[in-house]
């Protein structure tokens, strides 16, 4: 009986170690030859533990590979064969190559809502679904100056919510996120909402769950293992999540068919189902036309012009408490240029260096999407020297780039000079990238800036803002979902004379 349960102990030993070579070997043989450097994984897991189970963000722990393996690292997340970007340099040369432009299938997406937006299309049909976003947000007026007073409307709103506490601490999220999400508003359905109107606190409910709660569900959007695993709680919370989204978008839509007020303006939507009518008439197929690509185009224009701009500004008001003397001087800054009986314009832009110094530098240390959207290669390439093939999800490491102190002297410390030359005047630098870079950057980039101009000079024009009382300091931790959002945080903001 020893001599037998001896052997039973050596066959399952010798078959643990047979079934582990084995492993090894068919990764090696499997493997294609020249990738870009990485460490090995675990089999099925690839290097999802040791990248998000064992502390540290995603972004922060893939940063930390490139002192081993250089630029330009290989890694794979339960199932996702991922290269890594790192470097202003390799990013830009790769995202402006036509074969680094796809993006990798939305398996999640496509079950809960099929159809493409901008963000998520490839080939023909992005070429045909950007030009006419783009279009419709020209012939709308967004990103030039006429487009201004719409933003100021909800500018001027926001400043008389945060009047309204009269000094007293309070979280200035929800009144931020109404004003900026009511630009686009006006974008897509024509008008702006009632910050009280059920429809629109829904909206915002949904599309902040989205944000706040999926957590690295996003990541396993484009995970061909985990779209499977639906009984995982993350990926139950990323699809309730894009349901609940969708199921608002659909509402809001058709709401919108249903007579519209004396006041009403031309939208986006007005304007998707008149070119679909007359495309249609002349038998003309037109990829963004298609009538699931609706719900799409109108969630990726809200997320490219509102929640980004949302969460950098309330970043802007953390870093103005932290740190009052940036804010003193903007102040001044600003009443040098305006005095105190006229609002900025974005006009006065060229006149406010350091003001567009601070925004950048705000930019930099709180890269709200710290791994860019992914890219899919479309054939066999290179970068770097390394074959990358068809098919391979690539990303860039925005917070890498933005924190590399080869580029950024002491790039852990809040420092707008740096966006400044000798003269003090503002100093554009390449090796910033928040709204991403080449031929799949942020198409909503222009208004954006509009946006977070109006909206922090405003701001700061009218109040100065400071931590409250009962608060010991100000934190800037963060919460990584889909973006590197804020912590719940109060302000007091006291009207300047």
């Amino acid at each position: 009986m020893e001599i037998l349960s001896a052997l039973t102990v050596l066959d399952v030993r010798s078959l643990l170690l047979g079934v582990a070579v084995f492993l090894v070997v068919f990764r090696f043989l499997r493997r294609p030859r020249n990738l870009p450097p990485g460490p090995w994984g675990w089999p099925f897991l690839g290097n999802l533990p040791q990248l998000t189970w064992y502390g540290g963000e995603l972004h922060e722990n893939i940063s930390k590979l490139t002192a081993r393996y250089g630029k330009v690292v290989s890694v794979n997340l339960a199932g996702i064969s991922m290269v890594v970007l790192h470097g202003h340099d390799t990013v830009k040369e790769a995202f402006s190559r036509q074969e680094l432009s796809e993006r990798p299938p939305a398996y999640m997406t496509q079950k809960v809502a099929p159809g493409r937006g901008f963000l998520s299309s490839s080939g023909e049909s992005w070429i045909e679904i950007r030009r006419f976003t783009m279009a419709v947000l020209k012939k709308l007026g967004v990103g030039k100056s006429a487009f201004e007073q719409n933003i100021v409307t909800e500018a001027e709103m926001f400043i008389e919510e945060v009047q309204s506490h009269g000094g007293k601490a309070f979280d200035p999220k929800h009144a931020m996120s109404n004003a900026v999400s009511n630009i686009i508003c006006t974008v897509v359905f024509g008008r702006r909402f009632q910050y009280t109107d059920p429809a629109f606190e829904q909206l915002l409910k949904v599309v902040h769950e989205f944000v706040l709660q999926v957590g690295a569900g996003s990541v396993f959007e484009f995970s061909p293992v985990f779209n499977k695993l639906t009984m995982l709680p993350f990926v139950r919370t990323y699809v309730a999540c894009l349901r609940s989204t969708f199921d608002h978008i659909n509402l809001l839509m058709k709401e919108h068919s249903k007579e519209k007020s004396a006041d009403h303006q031309e939208d986006l939507l007005d304007i998707f189902l008149s070119e679909k009518k007359i495309k249609e008439q002349h038998g003309v197929e037109n990829a963004a036309l298609r009538p699931e690509n609706l719900k799409h185009i109108v969630r990726d224009v809200f997320g490219a012009g509102s929640e980004t701009t949302a969460t950098t500004l309330l970043w802007g008001m953390l870093y103005m408490m932290a740190y009052p003397e940036v804010q003193v001087r903007v102040q001044k800054e600003l009443d040098d240029v305006t005095g105190r009986n006229r609002l900025p314009r974005i006009a006065d832009k060229p006149e406010l260096p350091y003001t567009e110094a601070v925004l950048c530098e705000i930019h930099r240390l709180e890269t709200i999407v710290p791994l860019s959207v992914p890219h899919a290669s479309t054939e066999d390439t290179t970068i770097a020297g390394y074959n990358i093939p068809k098919g391979t999800t690539i990303m860039a490491n925005i917070w890498h780039n933005h924190f590399d102190p080869l580029v950024w002297e002491e790039p852990e410390k809040f420092r707008p000079e740096r966006f400044l030359d000798g003269e003090n005047k503002f100093r554009p630098r390449e090796e910033l990238m928040p709204f991403g870079s080449g031929r799949r950057s942020c198409l909503g980039e222009q208004l954006a800036k509009m946006e977070l101009f109006v909206f922090f000079t405003y701001l700061l024009h009218h109040f100065t803002i400071k931590k409250p009382d009962h608060v010991p300091a100000v934190s800037c931790e963060g919460k990584y979902g889909i973006m590197w959002v804020p912590l719940k945080f109060d302000i007091c903001a006291t009207v300047r004379e």
